[in-house]
């Protein structure tokens, strides 16, 4: 454990920053081609015929094409919240001295695929959702928990991943694999 605290104090803070910097700017303005990229990704597995899903200034919506009396009010979104899991990792894990180039593109490659997934997941689990709670009379328990585990899903997970990158030693296993 002394290692891990050691490896997390000794991180200089100024290459993290500067990434983080120029992730923030490559988001101004890359969000909204990585959100369409994002919702048409998840559209596929949307229940299309009876939920849309709309994108406007950086917010999903999803709601009912044929909205009924009484039904749940629309849901929405925040694409920032993606966005900041994106450059948490990625400054992070670009920011990290003591691990090889190779190796800390290689980790950016897979993390940001593992959240795009899981940004698409938390789209279509939102509709399937949403769709679920339009029909019951009252509001299910299931939705009222999404919306509650959302958030923390979006936000907690890059930040676990950027702990995990500190705990595992990765320069190990990849010496072991680059020599064989």
């Amino acid at each position: 454990m002394k290692s891990v605290v050691r490896r997390i104090l000794s991180v200089s803070m100024v290459p993290v920053i500067i990434w983080a910097i120029t992730g923030f700017t490559f988001w101004y303005f890359f969000a909204s081609s990585y959100e369409r990229f994002l919702g048409s990704a998840a559209w596929d597995m949307f229940p299309q015929k009876e939920v849309f899903l709309n994108l406007t200034n950086h917010i999903f919506t999803i709601g009912l094409k044929i909205p009924a009396e009484g039904t749940v009010p629309n849901l929405t979104l925040l694409g920032h919240n993606f966005g900041f899991g994106l450059i948490i990792t990625g400054s992070i894990i670009l920011g990290t001295r003591g691990r090889q180039w190779v190796l800390r593109l290689v980790g950016v490659l897979f993390t940001w695929l593992a959240l795009f997934i899981t940004h698409i997941v938390v789209l279509v689990v939102a509709a399937h959702t949403y769709q679920n709670a339009s029909i019951q009379p009252e509001i299910p328990l299931e939705f009222s928990l999404f919306i509650n585990l959302v958030h923390p899903t979006v936000t907690v997970l890059p930040i676990v991943i950027a702990l995990i990158w500190f705990v595992v030693p990765f320069n190990q296993y990849w010496n072991r694999l680059t020599l064989r």
